[in-house]
């Protein structure tokens, strides 16, 4: 089960440790790159006025439907790519995902209605069928153990206002600044690698950007590394604030139940 370790690893360290479930620019492919200006357009503002901005930022999305895109590197560990769309009201994400690790890369596509978890893994895993979707029953596991986000979450972006420890702004709609992440609710995987990082887990280092309309167009957070998970640079962008979005569970025939030996693999 050594492969399924690893997308469970990939999983993890995209959407908890990181932050951001982390999202890349999608400046290559048409999508509308947040602007920022430099650091000498405007003044930087005070940590309580920078703070109080970026706040207000994180909040509005918070039930706003959304797209957002992902990419997270961990040192030589893995790679991982993820964009999807959100919609916080119906607690569903979806989502396509590229993971590269130990010198291959998995395709995996993911729908999160509720408790009810769907995962579609280019991986071959002991009686699965790769052309169904797997289920897997939220309420008999958590989304935590899978390395999952909140469903309406799933940049995990949920809770950093209140880490912040320094922020400034240091250009139109562009901030830098600190997080302490201990300071986070996350899960008890989460929470074991924070206290690896040490001190330092309290002083992490972030760049966001903020849109005219007062929402959070981007976050990159620089991690330290945690025992034997190295520093990991995380990215991510949200786009289309508020347009339709159609998540829906797959038909019944579509889908298996996640067996139980490999739901064992992530307790």
């Amino acid at each position: 089960m050594k492969s399924s370790r690893s997308l469970l690893l990939a999983l993890a360290l995209s959407g908890v440790i990181t932050v951001t479930a982390a999202c890349g620019d999608k400046k290559d492919d048409g999508a509308a790159a947040p602007a920022t200006a430099s650091a000498t357009s405007a003044a930087p503002s005070s940590t309580a006025d920078a703070r109080t901005e970026l706040a207000n930022a994180f909040n509005k999305l918070n039930g706003t439907t959304m797209a957002y895109t992902t990419e997270t590197a961990t040192g030589a560990v893995a790679t991982t790519k993820l964009n999807g769309s959100i919609d916080p009201s119906k607690q569903a994400s979806s989502g396509k995902m590229t993971i590269s690790a130990q010198g291959r890369n998995i395709d995996a596509e993911m729908i999160v209605v509720g408790t009810d978890v769907y995962l579609k893994v280019a991986l071959p895993l002991p009686g699965v069928d790769p052309k169904k979707w797997m289920h897997v029953d939220g309420t008999k596991t958590s989304l935590s153990k899978l390395g999952l986000g909140n469903p309406d979450d799933p940049a995990n972006v949920k809770g950093i206002s209140d880490a912040i420890v320094t922020a400034e702004r240091t250009g139109s709609g562009s901030y830098k600044g600190t997080v302490d992440l201990t300071k986070r609710n996350v899960p008890s995987t989460s929470a074991a690698l924070l206290q690896q990082m040490g001190d330092a887990a309290k002083s992490v280092p972030f760049e966001a950007t903020i849109n005219s309309d007062g929402f959070l167009t981007s976050l990159t957070m620089n991690v330290p590394a945690a025992g034997q998970v190295p520093a990991t640079t995380a990215k991510s962008t949200f786009t289309d604030f508020g347009k339709p979005v159609t998540i829906a569970k797959p038909a019944d025939a579509e889908t298996q139940a996640a067996p139980a030996a490999l739901l064992a693999q992530f307790s």
